[in-house]
C-alpha cells in the first residue's frame, strides 16, 4: 500500500537527515544507515517492506535504462521545496513533482527560477503556457529556457512496486530555448498528490522516473 506521512510525522522523523542535509551525508550517521540498507537485488515486496519500515518519506527513482535507487527524503522546506538522497550521496529537490536542483549527478541543476503562474498541483496548470529557466552546471553554469504547454491525458491504471493506483495522468510539452521538445508526464491522485512522474530537466539528459512509496503530505 502506497503510504501518506504527514508533516508532523516527517519533520519528527528527520533529525538525522536534517544533520546529514547541513553538514553532508556521514557514514556513521543514522540516516545514511537508512539508504544504505536498501539492496536493489530484492524484490519489490522486499523493497516495499523496507520503505515501510522507514521514518522518513521515500521514493524510488531511476534513469531510463538503469536500475533503481531508494530516495529518502532529507529536508522538508518551507517554500514547498524538498530534498532527497540517494546512498551514494547524491541529491534531488523537487518542488511539487517538478525537478528543480541536483548535486553529484552527471549534470547539476543548480536551481530552478520559476515564472508567473505555476502550482504544485499539474492539475491547476492544465491549459496553461509557463516559463522557467534552470542553471546549470558542467564545466561553467549556463542558463537553460524552458516553455512547458500543459494538457490533461485522463485516467490511467498505474502499478508502483506491485500496488494498483488508479491516478490523472497530465502531460507537460516543452520546448527547451525555442528549438528542442520532449514530453514529461505527471500521475496524480484524487488529493493533487503526485504519485509517479517521468521528466527531462533539461533536454540533454536522460528522462528519470520517480515513484512515491511514502508521500510527504504537507498538513
Amino acid at each position: 500500500m502506497v503510504e501518506r506521512l504527514n508533516r508532523r510525522h516527517v519533520v519528527a522523523g528527520l533529525g538525522a537527515g536534517l544533520l546529514a542535509s547541513c553538514a553532508g551525508l556521514r557514514k556513521g550517521s543514522a540516516f545514511y544507515g537508512t539508504i544504505t540498507g536498501y539492496h536493489p537485488g530484492g524484490g519489490d515486496s522486499d523493497t516495499r517492506a523496507y520503505a515501510n519500515s522507514l521514518p522518513y518519506a521515500s521514493m524510488l527513482f531511476w534513469i531510463d535504462g538503469h536500475s533503481r535507487d531508494l530516495v529518502v527524503l532529507g529536508s522538508f522546506d518551507p517554500d514547498n521545496r524538498l530534498t532527497w538522497y540517494t546512498a551514494d550521496k547524491q541529491s534531488i529537490t523537487t518542488y511539487g513533482p517538478f525537478i528543480v536542483a541536483t548535486v553529484g549527478t552527471e549534470v547539476d541543476l543548480v536551481r530552478t527560477d520559476f515564472g508567473p503562474g505555476w502550482a504544485t498541483d499539474p492539475r491547476s496548470l492544465v491549459g496553461k503556457t509557463l516559463d522557467r529557466t534552470t542553471v546549470v552546471s558542467r564545466r561553467a553554469d549556463a542558463t537553460v529556457h524552458l516553455r512547458s504547454t500543459f494538457h490533461d491525458a485522463g485516467l490511467a491504471q498505474v502499478k508502483i512496486l506491485g500496488t494498483a493506483m488508479q491516478l490523472h495522468r497530465i502531460d507537460e510539452a516543452v520546448i527547451a530555448n525555442g528549438r528542442t521538445r520532449f514530453l514529461n508526464s505527471y500521475w496524480i491522485d484524487a488529493d493533487g498528490a503526485c504519485f509517479k512522474s517521468r521528466q527531462q530537466a533539461l533536454p540533454t539528459v536522460q528522462p528519470v522516473n520517480i515513484e512515491i512509496l511514502k508521500y510527504p503530505a504537507q498538513t
